[in-house]
């Protein structure tokens, strides 16, 4: 079955958002609109981070893992402090 899944990395000087689509196909979708709909999300998701002043630097796709989006944003130097 086709899903979206986000995943938060917390760097030093950067926080890491990591969006995926695995590549274990829906074996009911004959026609891709399940693998489509994951997409659409997956976008979706990556316009809503960019809103919060994420930017994409990478995209890539691997047989294994599925699709995956990577933006990243920069701290702020006062970001956890309290």
């Amino acid at each position: 079955m086709t899903k979206t899944k986000e995943t938060c990395i917390d760097e030093k000087e950067y926080l890491v958002e990591k969006i995926s689509i695995d590549n274990i196909p829906d074996i009911g979708d004959k026609t891709g609109q399940v693998f489509l709909n994951s997409l659409e999300e997956a976008i979706s998701n990556c316009r809503k981070l960019l809103n919060h002043g994420f930017r994409l630097v990478n995209f890539w796709t691997n047989p294994d893992v599925g699709v995956e989006f990577i933006l990243k944003k920069r701290r702020t130097p006062d970001a956890g402090k309290e």
